[in-house]
């Protein structure tokens, strides 16, 4: 019983990276804001908040970086090598916090995965479950908080592509982020760590409920 418990820890913990490479990363739901009002009221009220959503993945984002996904023609005739959005100053802190932790809970998923193939003790399994789901929560907070200000309007997508000329000021200032979220991955980490949790957790009382009738 110990090595089948050891072997699902083992596979459930490993079960976190094709989550997080594969299931989708990032929501985005971009609209126009007020300020487009006057202009949706004269074309007609029916196309009033139209706008662009669209989930994606970290594989999404290795295939744009790659030049192989639909959006990677957006980048790759720019001449001018990524920096990141001064915009984003006022959040930088909070998507550090969220990188962090992000990362963290990766690191107790390979440490869950080397234990349970070098040792049967329970108890640093679900310590380290217990982290990994707090890692979590506190990565979803983070995201949020920083997402908050962005759909706020307090950091414009001006600001944060940039751009040049008459026509490009104009078209960038008729649209806003309406929505920015986590998109779905961070759910399957927290089921990851509760799985983990629980199916450790159940043979630890086992075996205290064995060694209590041992003793009795």
């Amino acid at each position: 019983m110990k090595i089948l418990m050891r072997i699902v820890n083992a596979l459930i913990a490993a079960a976190i990276f094709p989550v997080a490479v594969f299931l989708k990363f990032i929501f985005i739901q971009i609209g126009t804001n007020d300020s487009a009002q006057p202009i949706l009221n004269l074309v007609g009220t029916e196309y009033g908040g139209v706008g662009v959503k669209e989930s994606l993945s970290i594989f999404d984002f290795i295939q744009i970086a790659r030049g192989e996904h639909v959006y990677s023609g957006m980048f790759g005739n720019s001449s001018e090598p990524f920096t990141w959005p001064k915009a984003f100053d006022p959040i930088n802190g909070r998507l550090i916090a969220f990188a962090v932790f992000f990362a963290i809970c990766l690191l107790i998923a390979i440490f869950i995965i080397v234990w349970s193939i070098c040792s049967s003790k329970r108890l640093p399994v679900i310590i380290a479950s217990v982290g990994g789901l707090i890692s979590s929560i506190i990565m979803i907070i983070c995201f949020n908080s920083a997402a908050s200000v962005i759909t706020s309007g307090a950091i414009s997508i001006k600001s944060i592509i940039g751009g040049s000329g008459f026509l490009s000021n104009i078209l960038l200032g008729f649209v806003g982020v309406d929505t920015l979220m986590l998109g779905g991955f961070h759910s399957g980490f927290i089921i990851i760590f509760v799985c983990l949790f629980v199916w450790t957790g159940a043979f630890a009382l086992i075996e205290l409920g064995d060694t209590a009738e041992k003793k009795k």
